[in-house]
């Protein structure tokens, strides 16, 4: 019998340092790769090799000078510098259980995706032809959401590859808030404004980059970016090498975001934000958003006030569904 490829599994952190520390113990623990890279994205304390597991197939580089999390770039970085011809992609807080057999997977299909929580649903198994196929993940996309569905939609229509799930048992998690996922700041005004922050946050990260994916499609191609070693173990982009759209498409989108963003976060229909002045509800600066104390006072009243006849409706519906289940049992 052949010995099998090289596997890599591939992580990349920034500022999750908590998440990595719990999980790159477990990824040690799993018997079946032969190494695990991981990368520093520009995190503002630097990873340290002595924090990590005493694990020889654990290798860590840093990416310097990246003002935000870009996981296309940071992957598609990542990835290139594993020595692996099988990859495997787990996030800062993910981790391969005992019940992921890498070699089972690949002799049933080329490519294996995760599937159920949002934790899981980015991770994947291929071999390294398989994801230069395609010419990784679509690096005009900025921040976070949606280069996981663009890559998998292009392996299936580009190249025809069913995409074979991943037991859902298969892969660890540690769950937790859009927040924390979105890298945003506390807000300080309670749980319900910091989820309602995040989720807006999300919501809008996530369409910029569909609109992004659709104005400018990536294949194996296309340029990306390139990178210079500034010193053993440490990376920086060139930074005329980076793919950016058009200052045209760059407006429409960030346009976009703004109305996502605060049409979520301020429930104020994009039909009348559009009238207030940009001051009062601003873009994103290199991915964070400026809530100011007007913001909050509006989300603390007159969103409130908005959200009363959703519950009302929603009460009277309740009320009726139980009315008509009352008067079948007759």
């Amino acid at each position: 019998m052949s010995e099998r490829p090289r596997l890599s599994v591939v992580t990349v952190c920034m500022n999750r340092r908590e998440h990595l520390l719990a999980t790159a113990p477990r990824v040690a623990a799993w018997p079946h790769h032969d190494e695990h890279l991981i990368v520093d994205w520009s995190s503002r304390e630097p990873l340290r090799r002595e924090e990590l597991p005493p694990d020889p197939r654990l290798r860590l580089l840093r990416v310097e000078g990246e003002p935000r999390w870009n996981p296309s770039r940071a992957y598609n970085f990542a990835l290139g510098q594993a020595s692996g011809l099988w990859l495997m992609r787990m996030d800062a807080d993910c981790w391969p259980t005992e019940a992921l057999d890498p070699g089972a997977l690949l002799a049933a299909g080329p490519v294996w995706v995760g599937q159920g929580g949002e934790g899981r649903y980015g991770q994947f198994l291929m071999e390294r032809d398989t994801f230069a196929a395609v010419g990784g993940f679509n690096e005009f996309l900025r921040g976070w959401g949606f280069e996981d569905k663009d890559l998998r939609a292009r392996l299936e229509v580009q190249q025809g590859w069913t995409l074979g799930p991943i037991p859902e048992g298969a892969i660890g998690v540690i769950e937790h808030s859009n927040e924390e996922r979105m890298g945003q700041p506390r807000a300080g005004e309670g749980q319900a404004l910091r989820r309602s922050l995040g989720l807006a946050t999300m919501r809008s990260s996530r369409l910029g980059n569909r609109l992004l994916a659709a104005h400018n499609p990536w294949g194996a191609r296309t340029p990306a970016s390139v990178y210079e070693q500034t010193a053993p173990g440490v990376w920086r982009v060139v930074g005329a090498s980076v793919p950016r759209p058009s200052a045209e498409t760059a407006d429409e989108i960030d346009h976009a975001r703004r109305m996502a963003f605060w049409s979520c976060f301020l429930a104020i229909p994009e039909v009348f934000l559009s009238e207030l002045p940009p001051k009062l509800v601003p873009p994103s600066r290199q991915g964070r958003w400026a809530v100011r104390w007007w913001h909050r006072l509006w989300w603390r009243t007159g969103r409130q006030l908005l959200h009363l006849p959703v519950l009302v409706l929603g009460l009277g519906r309740g009320r009726l569904e139980g009315m008509r289940r009352s008067l079948g049992q007759r």
